[in-house]
């Protein structure tokens, strides 16, 4: 398999709403909380899906109490389940499997983020080794994704995970590691916060800068104008945190959906991969 071109590659993992079947207003169950107005079962269309499956309610979803649905970002995974795994078929269609289709959205998810870390990792200086078992994996992931519904499981894609995750954690420490020393820092073990919750914290006063965040809880936390370069922030939970006037610009493991659930604004610095969120505005 030749290697795909990597910016059209993090280009494909962006949402294209047009070319998918709504599959985020019907997949998933909600319950209603400060992000959702309502209770939604798994399968069962939002009461706001039109029959074009756009939202009748798009422009008013934060003002309606439909935060989450601001945040949401399937990268991409959408519109590859519709036009590619289900060949263009929509869910409505009587012969089409629809509980296997909305099942298939959030493991094509999972691998298009799988596809996004790798990616991001490419892009920067990697050791040879390291880069071509990247590259390995990234092409079976590919190669994964393209296969039938009925192959494409929740245990297989943990088999993926568990292969990427020892590869990730080794080569953030070494890019985070890098990063430092060009700044005249060290990496130490108080850069290590994996998993740490740190809801509602104020860190302005700390030097945050090549920190491991994997997994952390980051909830209303306030990093407002800090230099986050060579932050690791794979699965932290960053709902709120506020990054006003912060530089996220070389950020790691950072997604779109993380960066739509910050507090943001016109004076944050993202990465040019990464869209403004327009409640930063």
């Amino acid at each position: 398999m030749t290697m795909p071109d990597l910016n059209m590659l993090r280009e494909s993992l962006r949402p294209d709403c047009a070319n998918c079947f709504g599959l985020c207003c019907v997949a998933f169950h909600y319950l209603k909380s400060e992000d959702f107005p309502i209770n939604k079962p798994a399968g069962q269309p939002c009461v706001h899906l039109a029959d074009s499956y756009a939202c009748n309610i798009h422009s008013e979803l934060r003002e309606r109490g439909f935060k989450g649905c601001t945040v949401y970002d399937c990268l991409g995974a959408g519109q590859f389940v519709s036009q590619v795994t289900f060949h263009g078929r929509s869910w409505r269609e009587g012969e089409v499997d629809g509980p296997r289709m909305f099942a298939i959205v959030p493991i094509m998810s999972q691998v298009h983020e799988l596809l996004l870390y790798i990616t991001d990792i490419l892009s920067r200086d990697i050791p040879e080794h390291d880069a071509r078992l990247l590259e390995t994996l990234l092409e079976e992931l590919l190669s994964f994704r393209e296969l039938p519904p009925e192959q494409l499981t929740g245990t297989a894609l943990m088999a993926f995970r568990q292969q990427a995750r020892p590869l990730f954690v080794r080569l953030s420490q070494h890019i985070r590691a890098a990063g430092l020393k060009l700044g005249g820092l060290t990496l130490t073990s108080r850069h290590e916060q994996d998993r740490a919750d740190l809801i509602g914290r104020n860190v302005t006063k700390h030097d945050v800068r090549g920190t491991c965040y994997r997994g952390a809880l980051l909830i209303g936390v306030n990093l407002r104008g800090q230099d986050l370069s060579y932050v690791d922030f794979m699965g932290a939970d960053v709902r709120d945190l506020d990054v006003r006037g912060a530089v996220l610009t070389d950020s790691l493991f950072l997604t779109q959906m993380q960066v739509n659930a910050m507090n943001g604004d016109r004076h944050t610095r993202l990465a040019p991969v990464f869209t403004r969120p327009s409640h930063w505005l």
